[in-house]
């Protein structure tokens, strides 16, 4: 493939001082490496030299695909380099780029499944847990860092009310309904007779309490919001008293 490492630098949205320095394509997988660092300045008769600044260990971290190929970056930087905002870097921890992290989350807002995910993607399963298992646990963030984070109860209806589709189910009060929120916050309580929707309720009310980044917790709310959408005939019940508030 005819690719240089300042075109293929514009296709991944670097930025200076950042520089595309190696790069590498295996046909047979159609998967690309990107080796990405600091430029490196340019002396007296074209010799190199440098950053001052020491580079740090490599991180790799599975990009956006780039026309179809899959893209991992390995990205070396100063130890002390920001790379929060950066779409094409992550979580030291995490498996995923920002622009990544951030199209895995738009799928599972649509309640798509893991097994689902992973066929979209090619990501490994145990990767996508790995994920998974960070957003639950609040120790991953999609929210944008340049703006700060409310955690509010308010923060997460009013998110819901200019984003969400309405009820599938006229019985079924709009994810946009403050009930919602009450309910996975523990503000009010219903009696459940359903085994499954109290398992979901204990695990909802577990995850909530360590998530504080608004747009985990609007997952988390739709999640339960579409649990009763998908099983409204078994809930009358518990949507009776869903209606009475």
């Amino acid at each position: 493939m005819a690719l240089d490492k300042v075109l293929l630098g514009r296709l991944l949205q670097l930025n200076e001082p950042w520089t595309v320095r190696d790069f590498r394509f295996d046909p047979g997988a159609r998967r690309l490496d990107a080796w990405i660092g600091l430029e490196v300045h340019r002396g007296w008769f074209g010799i190199g030299r440098r950053q001052q600044e020491p580079d740090g260990e490599e991180r790799v971290w599975r990009h956006i695909d780039l026309a179809g190929w899959r893209c991992h970056l390995r990205v070396t930087a100063p130890p002390d380099a920001d790379l929060s905002a950066l779409p094409w870097a992550g979580p030291a921890d995490m498996p995923f780029s920002q622009a990544l992290s951030k199209q895995v989350f738009a799928l599972f807002n649509e309640g798509v499944s893991l097994n689902g995910i992973c066929a979209i993607t090619g990501i490994p399963l145990q990767e996508l847990w790995k994920f998974k298992f960070a957003l639950d646990q609040g120790k991953a963030a999609i929210a944008d860092p340049s703006k700060p984070a409310t955690g509010s109860a308010s923060a997460a209806t009013d998110a819901a009310a200019g984003s969400a589709p309405a009820a599938a189910d006229d019985d079924v009060p709009d994810v946009a309904d403050p009930v919602w929120l009450q309910l996975i916050e523990g503000q009010r309580d219903i009696d459940i007779r359903a085994l499954s929707l109290k398992l979901l309720m204990t695990r909802l009310r577990s995850q909530m309490e360590m998530i504080t980044d608004d747009e985990v917790r609007m997952l988390k709310l739709r999640e339960l919001h579409r649990y009763f959408v998908k099983n409204a005939r078994m809930l009358g019940h518990e949507l009776a008293q869903l209606r009475t508030h």
